[in-house]
């Protein structure tokens, strides 16, 4: 009898699995340009506002997608990534917009899908006496530390992508360039100084630079939740100093196709 009775609760919790819903998908850009393309393919959308920070709700496809708008900067990302796990538990964040480069064979409309992504605005300065001048030299690249048992802390100079999510992504074509791993960089910063790109290049191993990722990847690792950047190279300073706002909506058409290929559960 009671062999019975465990069989059926194991036939229960089987069939309970397979009718659970595919898990949900928050795709995040900080500007109306990187988000367009996904929210024109976005079925029975409907847009949802939490306090400064607005998400849409919908599907493409069969899938549940839920599309972010952070607005600009690590406050804003941090925020809008900590609201939309607490509001929609997603099982993968991915967030993508544009990028300016720090690695000088980058070109314009190569994508950098983040194996890491990194703050290179975080660093700590060895003592210079006053009149000794600015020297990046003393300055050594610090940590963000985060108690993911709530007791002790772990130190994190970048945070890893997720694997799955980067194998998907880098076996996508991009129609106007290349699809390339790499780590991607965040500050509150807009570089244009070679000397300087060189530097933060040197020492955090930086291969664009933006202004959210890393600070939505360290909110989405600090609440345990899967997470991938990519960015699309949208100016360098080394070959097209220029901004190509149109690198905005590229990025959003490739992440659009990555998310109709993702398998079902992903």
């Amino acid at each position: 009898m009671l062999r019975r009775k465990f069989l059926s609760a194991c036939t229960a919790f089987a069939i309970g699995c397979a009718d659970e819903p595919p898990g949900l998908l928050l795709v995040q850009g900080a500007v109306d340009g990187e988000l367009q393309p996904l929210l024109d393919a976005l079925e029975g959308a409907r847009s949802r506002q939490i306090s400064a920070w607005t998400f849409w709700e919908g599907r493409i496809g069969a899938k549940r997608v839920v599309v972010s708008r952070t607005e600009v900067g690590p406050i804003n990302a941090v925020a809008a990534t900590v609201l939309g796990i607490e509001r929609y538990q997603p099982n993968l964040i991915i967030n993508q917009g544009t990028a300016g480069a720090h690695n000088p064979a980058l070109r314009l409309w190569d994508i950098v899908v983040g194996e890491r992504t990194v703050d290179y605005a975080a660093y700590t300065s060895a003592h210079g006496d006053a009149g000794s001048g600015i020297n990046p030299a003393r300055w050594k690249p610090d940590p963000h530390r985060l108690r993911l048992d709530g007791r002790q802390r772990t130190a994190f100079y970048t945070f890893s992508g997720d694997a799955r999510a980067i194998e998907a992504a880098t076996a996508m074509k991009n129609p106007r360039g290349r699809v390339l791993r790499g780590t991607i960089g965040s500050a509150p910063q807009y570089n244009r100084e070679l000397d300087m790109i060189a530097s933060i290049r040197a020492r955090y191993g930086t291969d664009s630079e933006d202004m959210e990722s890393a600070f939505a990847h360290g909110a989405a690792t600090g609440l345990r939740t899967r997470f991938l950047a990519i960015r699309m190279i949208s100016d360098s300073e080394y070959n097209h100093p220029q901004f190509e706002r149109a690198a905005g909506q590229y990025c959003s058409e490739f992440v659009l196709e990555l998310v109709r290929n993702l398998p079902q559960r992903f």
